[in-house]
């Protein structure tokens, strides 16, 4: 699977689970996962530590569907 694939499918997961952040702003994010971990704690107050666990765990179950779905 390309970089570009992953990154739309993460994308859809993102915005799935965290239903408080907006296309426009994940988009803004490009893919960086400090950015994306910003966007978590300032919507949802998270803080950094629980933001990044909590887009460590969706990447994870992403990568978990894509090896199954292999």
């Amino acid at each position: 699977m390309s970089i570009n694939n992953y990154a739309r499918l993460l994308r859809g997961e993102i915005l799935t689970q965290w239903t408080l952040l907006d296309s426009e702003a994940v988009d803004k994010s490009q893919g960086d996962p400090s950015r994306i971990v910003d966007l978590l704690s300032a919507r949802y107050g998270f803080s950094q530590q629980r933001a990044s666990r909590e887009l460590d765990r969706v990447q994870q179950e992403l990568s978990e569907k894509l090896k199954r779905a292999a």
